[in-house]
């Protein structure tokens, strides 16, 4: 959010730098605190699912569900032939390329967010229900190792 300290609102955007797209941010019962009618958040609004929606699909080499689909491309996948060309062909054999000279795969497998501790950096002398609020510049981070932060506070322009 380029700097800005604002409060986050119920509808709010995150994005994890290993998903695919961002996630809303929701409270499902308000706090008692609204900012233009919207209920506004606060640090301990981070559990998976029932606060943060899936980033879409995950790249991070950490989530086990990635591992697995890099487990079925590796099994399915042979070492290619080298292409020697025509003329070479007369005087060279096709060799194998080595696995390990190949470039590993990229996969991806449905995010499945691993929020396991509160937002940092909350507004500390403003109480959202019982703990600080939650401001625009707040961080977490995933279990499997994405970066998350907020890219719009929801708040009504």
């Amino acid at each position: 959010m380029s700097g800005d300290k604002s409060f986050v609102v119920h509808g709010a955007f995150a994005f994890c730098d290993q998903g695919s797209r961002p996630a809303r941010i929701i409270v499902p019962a308000s706090h008692g605190e609204y900012i233009h009618e919207q209920p506004q958040l606060n640090i301990h609004d981070f559990f998976p699912e029932r606060n943060v929606r899936p980033f879409g699909v995950c790249k991070s080499l950490n989530n086990p569900a990635v591992q697995a689909e890099m487990k079925k491309v590796e099994e399915a996948v042979k070492a290619p032939k080298q292409d020697v060309g025509w003329f070479n062909s007369l005087f060279m054999k096709e060799e194998d390329i080595p696995l390990e000279q190949l470039p590993p795969p990229e996969c991806v497998a449905m995010c499945t967010p691993k929020i396991v501790r509160p937002w940092d950096f909350g507004k500390e002398d403003v109480k959202v229900g019982p703990t600080d609020a939650m401001l625009s510049s707040c961080c977490n981070s995933c279990l499997f190792g994405g970066n998350i932060t907020i890219i719009d506070n929801g708040q009504r322009k």
